[in-house]
């Protein structure tokens, strides 16, 4: 009687959605635009009850309109009368004039970002790289709808490029009136192997100036010239931060990155190698057919089950068979062919030493890590730290957000809390292993996860700020002491390293005469404790530190070694810290241990071989072994990434952290894992010939290259590790050019121009963008590879400035007076004055310059093949310049510390930027002679940035006096020569500045000619010719300020060509008005008001408006035009705090009422008349 159900319910043409049942009420149907009319036909249960369709004039036919829903309701009424239940249905029916998709998916597993909508055309995808083609399926929802896939039908398979792929789908309307077209950019995922071409000239065409493997999903810069192209990934990482073209620092114009999606398909097509060439595969084909090639290659490596070895996929059966033998002292699974290996180094049967002198103990800072708890349960207290570590790796950062987390809880404290937890369980039991080892590597995760991912313990209320004071507090007396030294010694406050060391020389030596013997102690200790900076990397520092993260992890993996020596994996981690901490010998001796125990880790047996290649010696007679060990891990690590490769799932440009660093070795941002790749390259060039899976020095070294380019894409933060990974990649490089340049030596074909262009202008480039810290390591490399590419191309204009710049940042770095100093920076003078004069000539071939065969360095490598025939017959080839410093030690800490973002110690010179949302600082202080730089000095090169190129990421506007202005340095006796003249006249320059008053030299210069020509230089310079820059005027510029005196008045000519030549370059303004402001602070204002402001304002720009409203203000031209426009755009960019002073200034006169109201309203961007504002006026007594 009350049933109002309906039983059936049925509709024509269509169906349903969802699928009809009685208790559901909603429906939808969808109709192709020439249906004009649906039928309905419902049942109900109840015979008795009755029903009727809205629409349907008593019917069950209902019309429809085009391109419109068409709600219909079916009203049923119960035999009772009062029950009644309605069933609605949203009758869609297109319009034929409708040209949308309403679904695009892939043949292939992969997800479309952003997920699809019909509204929205350009959506992207990654498939695997083993992919070769794959079928683009659209869905329409009529079937009139005309769809083609790149202009074909849409079944037809899509042939994939190497990277990206372009899909054009176009969608026509059914009454073809409409036309809509999707984009989907298909990116196959990376291989993470260098790739071979067949034709060598193909390989430079392709190759990426970074990573130096095939162009990933190529990108160029738009107007360079020649065209500049770059994987994607390493392209965006270098201008992440720095907008700047990173081969020749020229900046980036708007929509610089240009898609190069046909030169993809182009290089698609090429002829390569198969990637296991040195397994034995000797296939050639088509790059994009590479990937199910390798998928299916007999050759590719496969692991051996039992003994974990690496063998071919084809020899798998064979050698699985005899994998491994038992070895009859220890009884442990050894792999047949290194018993003879295990029982000479690693048996613990014959080498039963394997303990560790240390006691296990609990130390004040893990007292403090202990909780208050009533759980006497380690194993539940232990699953309660577990459970904080899950939850910090769910809120670690992403790529681009360094420094920031999900949540209220910092991925830090987690971290924190569950070291808390297992220094309880500790107490509860201190005798466990497990214990011990896991606090350790959660305190080691606490280091890595403020290093990668730039999170920062809270400043107030942190347990180990506490914990660590008085640790810090002596560390903090000690840089106070020495820098006190420094200003009492002449050398001045934050001055580089080498000075500081000087300085405490002095005086340990100056007490020491004295007699004070209680201080000479003291001094001693900080000449100690500071030159710890110039011989360790910073990790080094940090893991021998009983007081910091890792070094309290090494402690508690002792413990765990103290209480269980025969577990492999606490061995293996104390090596693997000892290697950290510089010291391979000793961990030598623990990572046999380890081995001994597990033969088959190759964990323990890559470390080993790490430590056998990194002691003083070498690995010795054990080189094979290490090679062994070394290409075995890496083999590892790549096929691990080539499987990662295979899984669209895993986003490639996110880095997801789901375990702890310490519980995965095996990973790429492991930077022992680098360095061992470069050492593999290194190892392999010593030998005749490499055995079977090993990789040849130069796919070794491509391989290090490739990773870490990729590690750097990938890295959150910048960090400790992203400079070791910087420093892997840059002495890659340098490696790679020493063996190029002696494999040309020996075949005699003279690619100069070619060599000088793939390696020495790339990693000079690299190097200019480089976030490492100064030191001595990088500035020598800089300056090394600036010599090779002049000795390459010796009339190369950007090659010789780039050198000029790279010898005034050794001088920087230097103590000023001493005589290598002084030999620097003229050699820096002849550089640039070279560089100039062959503006206008040709670039390629050529004999050096006359200044550039004059200098120190030029004749030292002409001399060498003199000293080489006068030596033993058959001697070896000719080295460049020098080789590169020591391998695996990362230069940060070496011979200077960092200027951080904002501090007082930056440069001016290498065009350093200011650190966002930095006050600008108070100028036109005391000027501190050369004698004694500080570290803030304006117009010094910032040590590892070209001049007049913007570092990433330093900071502008240091307190401290510069010596570029006036100095009171003697002036060099040489004379300089003028900077326009030379053997070549140069192409009209955009200048119209009067040249140098001093005499120039003879039209044509008789350059010193070396004992022995150059195998670098060639007969007669061609190519094409050198164009004029800017760069070459600025350095030169700075080096004539060094030198003071006379020299100042040719400087100030040479900034004023800078500015006529390149007006956007705000280091020229700054320098040349700093040099001004002591004598004429006004014409320095003049010179800052010259800068052609472009909208939007930078804090460059901000800081040349700060130092005009200084000036201005500090002269007490308050009625100056330039004063309140140079105002408001100080305070749009900076706020108005920085303006504050000023304004009380202004405000006290009485005067300027009218001019303090523009600039308030200028920077609200309003009127003076604004009601709001002329409130606040009110309130000010200004109106």
């Amino acid at each position: 009687m009350d049933n109002a159900d309906l039983e059936k319910l049925s509709i024509s043409p269509g169906k349903l959605t969802p699928k009809f049942h009685p208790n559901t009420t909603e429906y939808s149907v969808t109709l192709g635009s020439d249906v004009k009319q649906i039928k309905i036909d419902p049942l109900t249960s109840d015979s008795g009850a009755s029903y009727s369709i809205s629409g349907s004039g008593g019917g069950k036919t209902v019309a429809l309109k085009e391109g419109e829903v068409t709600p219909v309701k079916i009203e049923v009424s119960a035999e009772d009368g009062s029950t009644i239940k309605n069933y609605f249905i949203q009758v869609t029916r297109l319009s034929a004039s409708d040209a949308s998709l309403t679904d695009l998916k892939l043949s292939v597993l992969g997800s479309l970002s952003p997920n699809f909508a019909s509204n929205v055309t350009s959506y992207s995808t990654f498939v695997p790289f083993t992919c070769s083609s794959v079928e683009v399926i659209p869905g329409v929802a009529d079937k009139k709808t005309v769809v083609t896939v790149n202009g074909g039908e849409s079944k037809d398979p899509i042939a994939l490029n190497f990277g990206e792929t372009v899909v054009q789908v176009e969608v026509t309307s059914p009454d073809a009136s409409n036309k809509r077209t999707y984009a989907l950019v298909i990116s196959r995922l990376k291989l993470s192997r260098p790739i071979k071409f067949s034709d060598e000239k193909q390989q430079l065409k392709f190759e990426c100036p970074v990573c130096l493997g095939v162009v990933y999903r190529p990108k160029s810069i738009k107007e360079s010239e020649p065209k500049h192209v770059f994987c994607k990934g390493c392209i965006d990482e270098l201008t992440r931060t720095s907008k700047q073209d990173p081969l020749d620092g020229s900046p980036l114009v708007d929509l610089w990155r240009v898609d190069e999606y046909d030169l993809d398909k182009e290089l698609s097509s090429q002829a390569v190698l198969c990637v296991y060439k040195h397994w034995g595969c000797c296939e050639e084909l088509k790059l994009c057919e590479l990937g199910p090639h390798v998928k299916q290659c007999e050759f590719r490596p496969v692991v051996v089950e039992k003994s974990a070895e690496m063998v071919p996929a084809k020899d798998l059966e064979e050698k699985s068979k005899e994998a491994c033998k038992g070895c009859p002292d220890c009884n442990r699974p050894v792999r047949t062919a290194e018993l003879e290996e295990h029982k000479t180094y690693m048996c613990t049967s014959k080498h039963p030493n394997t303990g560790v002198k240390h006691k296990s103990e609990i130390r004040s800072w893990e007292k403090k890590l202990q909780q208050e708890t009533s759980e006497k349960s380690a194993d539940k207290l232990v699953k309660t730290a577990e459970e904080q570590i899950n939850e910090c790796f769910k809120v670690l950062p992403q790529h681009g957000n360094a420094g920031h987390f999900d949540g209220d809880v910092s991925p830090l404290r987690y971290l924190e809390m569950a070291a808390e937890w297992f220094a309880t369980a500790i107490k509860l039991s201190p005798k466990r292993a497990d214990l011990h080892f896991q606090l350790g590597q959660v305190l080691e995760e606490q280091h890595y996860v403020q290093d990668l991912y730039g999170i920062k313990p809270p400043k107030s209320s942190d347990d180990y700020d506490e914990m660590d004071f008085n640790m810090k507090s002596k560390e903090s007396s000690k840089e106070d002491d020495i820098q006190a030294i420094c200003e009492m010694r002449g050398a001045g406050r934050n001055a580089p390293l080498a000075l500081q060391l000087k300085a405490i020389d002095e005086e340990y030596h100056y007490l020491l005469d004295q007699g004070q013997s209680d201080r000479v102690d003291y001094v001693q200790k900080l000449y100690a404790w500071k030159s710890k900076q110039a011989t360790q990397n910073k990790t080094a520092q940090l893991a021998t530190n009983e007081e910091e993260l890792l070094g309290k992890a090494y402690l508690k993996y002792l413990d765990a070694l103290a209480n269980g020596t025969d577990n492999h994996v606490y061995n293996l981690h104390v090596g693997r810290m000892l290697l950290l901490q510089s010291k391979p010998e000793e961990a030598v001796l623990r990572l046999q241990v380890a081995v001994g125990l597990k033969p088959t880790n190759i964990d323990a047996r890559f470390f080993l071989g790490l430590a056998l290649c990194q002691q003083k010696g070498g690995a010795g007679k054990r080189k094979e072994e290490a090679v062994k060990y070394l290409s075995e891990g890496i083999e590892h690590l790549l096929n691990q990434m080539s499987a990662d490769s295979n899984d669209p799932s895993k986003d490639p440009e996110q880095w997801q952290q789901t375990t702890l660093s310490s519980n995965d070795l095996l990973r790429p941002d492991n930077v022992q894992w680098l360095q061992g790749c470069g050492l593999l390259g290194s190892l392999c060039k010593q030998m005749p010939t490499t055995p079977s899976g090993v990789m040849s020095t130069d796919i070794a070294l491509h391989t290090s290259a490739l990773l870490a380019s990729d590690v750097l894409s990938r890295l959150v933060a910048r960090g400790d590790t992203y400079h070791q990974v910087e420093w892997v990649l840059f002495e890659t490089h340098f490696t790679l050019l020493q063996t190029m340049l002696d494999s040309a030596k020996r075949k005699g074909d003279g690619k100069n121009g070619e060599i000088s262009r793939r390696f020495c202008e790339n990693l000079s480039g690299l190097l200019n963008c480089s976030t490492i810290p100064p030191g001595k390591q990088i500035l020598e490399l800089q300056e090394k590879t600036c010599q090779q590419a002049v000795l390459l191309q010796p009339c190369n204009s950007r090659s010789l400035y780039r050198l000029g710049d790279a010898q005034l940042s050794c001088h920087d770095n230097d103590d000023p007076t001493s005589a290598n100093a002084k030999q620097i920076l003229q050699d820096a003078e002849l550089s640039y004055r070279a560089s100039i004069e062959q503006e206008g000539c040709p670039s390629v071939g050529g004999e050096a310059p006359g200044k550039v065969s004059e200098q120190r360095w030029f004749k030292e490598q002409t001399e060498k093949p003199v000293a080489e025939k006068k030596g033993a017959a058959g001697g070896t080839p000719q080295k460049i310049a020098a080789a590169p410093a020591a391998k695996g030690a990362s230069p940060a800490g070496r011979g200077g510390t960092q200027a951080g973002r904002g501090s007082s110690t930056t440069a001016r010179g290498g065009a350093a930027v200011r650190g966002r949302g930095s006050t600008p600082p108070t100028r036109g202080g005391a000027t501190t002679a050369a004698k004694a730089p500080a570290g803030g000095t304006r117009g010094r090169t910032s040590p590892t940035k070209p001049a007049g190129a913007p570092g990433r990421g330093a900071s502008r506007g240091g307190t401290t006096a510069a010596a570029s202005r006036t100095s009171a340095s003697k002036p060099s006796t040489s004379t300089p020569t003028a900077h326009k003249s030379g053997a070549c006249s140069p192409t009209k320059q955009p200048t119209t500045t009067k040249q140098s008053t001093q005499a120039k030299p003879p039209a044509t210069s008789a350059p010193v000619k070396p004992a022995e020509p150059s195998p670098a230089t060639e007969p007669k310079p061609s190519g094409p010719l050198n164009k004029p820059s800017y760069h070459a005027r600025l350095g030169l510029a700075r080096v004539l300020m060094r030198k003071g005196g006379d020299s100042i008045n040719e400087a100030h000519k040479l900034y004023e060509e800078v500015i006529s030549m390149a007006p956007a370059v705000h280091d020229a303004y700054i320098e040349l008005a700093d040099s001004l402001i002591k004598a004429d602070p006004m014409k320095a204002v003049d010179t800052y008001s010259k800068y052609p402001f472009q909208e939007p304002l930078t804090f460059d720009d901000a800081y040349i408006h700060g130092e005009m409203v200084r000036l201005l203000m500090k002269n007490e031209k308050y009625d100056d035009a330039r004063l309140s426009p140079s105002m408001v755009s100080l305070g749009k960019v900076m706020g108005l705090t920085v303006l504050e002073k000023y304004v009380d200034t202004l405000d006290k006169t009485f005067k300027y009422s009218k001019l303090l109201m523009q600039v308030y309203a200028g920077v609200h961007g309003k009127s003076v008349d604004d009601p709001d504002l002329q409130q606040f006026f009110k309130f000010k007594c200004w109106v």
